[in-house]
């Protein structure tokens, strides 16, 4: 594959290298396990071009509070599915082999701390807000070019 399409939040290196595989689903499933543990996006930025540049240089941190009780495992899983180098990344076969994934199959229910949950929650209504904005932003102004 070699074109460049997907969402900035989303999109993976390689993606925006016009060089890919499946493995790009892999990266963008690890964006969204981090934005569903945090609810804040691991590249972040005021515009896309933003986004993309961090996304290009593929690091990220857990350094946000909302981390502090997220376990290591679930760190390292985010981690690998993370992994810049698409070489080097799992594939989903191997991602479903984690410890974390196999652990959170075995238990039933994860305990969550109220106040982690709440923190996460409040990241991603902030987050999921100043996407809708952005969204009708675009619409507004794709309106105001087509009536043109």
């Amino acid at each position: 594959m070699d074109e460049k399409l997907g969402t900035p939040y989303y999109i993976a290196p390689e993606v925006l290298a016009k060089n890919y595989g499946a493995k790009c689903d892999i990266w963008s499933c690890g964006v969204i396990a981090y934005i569903t543990m945090s609810g804040i996006p691991p590249f972040n930025g005021a515009s896309d071009q933003e986004i993309m540049k961090k996304v290009k240089a593929g690091k990220f941190s857990f350094s946000d509070p909302a981390w502090n009780n997220v376990s290591e495992s679930a760190k390292d899983f985010i981690t690998q599915l993370l992994t810049k180098d698409q070489d080097k990344r799992p594939s989903a076969e191997q991602a479903l082999k984690h410890p974390w994934i196999q652990l959170a199959t075995e238990q039933s229910q994860n305990k969550v701390s109220s106040e982690m949950a709440i923190g996460a929650l409040t990241n991603l209504q902030n987050f999921n807000a100043k996407s809708k904005l952005k969204q009708a932003t675009y619409a507004f102004i794709a309106s105001q070019l087509l009536s043109k």
